[in-house]
């Protein structure tokens, strides 16, 4: 191994003149390599500068099993040096299995990019659409059907990469192109409601924080309106339609507590504070025998509520 790998690192002479029977440079690239496991990249731990190719990270973890592989070393004297080895060598493996697949490669490439490389990809990233549509428009010309498959093909690749990075709305967009295009695409269908389904539950989360914000400050009509966009959003989210019915209950508006609350039970069956907050607003509305009936329920869920125990305690006019 070259001088400049290590330049900067210093080797202990205690752990070199350990008993083994390896060479001086064995000795250097494992101490090396065992110091440095968690830090250094998978392009450095192979020893291959930033973004080679799948095929240089092939040889160069076959030239790293030729004199470091435990089997090879297997009968040999090697004292401390196994143990760090075995420590080495699962890492090694991780690295070349990533490096030596183009997908991954190139995945792993952007995220260890510097920012000046990052750019350079982006810029490339944006050349490679500008061709891409280019292409499309001959083959449209030329063909319409290809140019369909083409097309379909390229968003399902954006697509499936928007969800990857979390960027619901885009991937749900994609999809649904997609469907237009090709109709029978089961998997871009479902897929489709899967990433609305998410970007609707990040926005609902969004709004809902939003709110609790607001109502911490004392805008209490404010977040009302924003925890009702949030179950709007998504009729999914308990914790929204909970926070919902709490701040109308505070505001008076009994009704819409209520309407809220069953909301909130009915997206979450099994969240205590749901049926709590039904159990409330029901106690509010004079509806003492549903309100006991749904905070007993609340409390079979979570014993600890202290808005269900009140319901219960409650006492209640001549008809209560």
């Amino acid at each position: 191994m070259s001088g400049e790998r290590y330049r900067g690192f210093v080797f202990v002479p205690a752990e070199l003149a350990e008993e083994a029977e390896l060479s001086l440079e064995q000795k250097k690239e494992i101490l090396y390599l065992h110091a440095n496991l968690a830090t250094l990249s998978y392009w450095d731990l192979l020893g291959i500068p930033w973004n080679a190719s799948c095929e240089e990270a092939q040889e160069a973890f076959r030239r790293q099993a030729l004199s470091l592989h435990p089997d090879r070393l297997r009968g040999k004297r090697l004292g401390r040096f196994g143990a760090r080895l075995q420590a080495i060598f699962p890492k090694l493996n991780e690295a070349r299995e990533t490096l030596a697949d183009p997908g991954r490669r190139s995945a792993y490439a952007r995220k260890t990019a510097s920012p000046t490389e990052r750019a350079k990809l982006e810029v490339r990233d944006i050349q490679e659409e500008r061709r891409a549509e280019e292409r499309r428009a001959r083959l449209a010309r030329q063909n319409p059907i290809v140019a369909k498959v083409a097309r379909v093909g390229e968003l399902m690749t954006r697509a499936r990469r928007a969800l990857e990075e979390g960027r619901w709305s885009q991937a749900a967009n994609d999809f649904q192109l997609v469907c237009s295009l090709d109709p029978k695409n089961e998997e871009a269908r479902k897929q489709a409601d899967e990433a609305r389904r998410k970007a609707a539950a990040s926005r609902a989360a969004e709004l809902h924080e939003k709110g609790l914000a607001t109502e911490l400050g004392g805008s209490l009509q404010a977040a009302l309106t924003l925890f009702r966009e949030a179950v709007e959003v998504d009729p999914g989210s308990s914790h929204a339609a909970t926070a919902a019915s709490r701040v109308a209950r505070t505001l008076g508006d009994l009704p819409t507590a209520r309407d809220m609350a069953e909301r909130a039970v009915r997206a979450g069956p099994r969240d205590a504070a749901a049926h709590e907050a039904l159990a409330q607003a029901l106690a509010a509305q004079g509806d003492s025998k549903e309100a006991r009936r749904v905070a007993e329920r609340a409390l079979e869920l979570d014993p600890r509520l202290e808005g269900a125990k009140a319901v219960l305690k409650k006492r209640w006019g001549l008809f209560g």
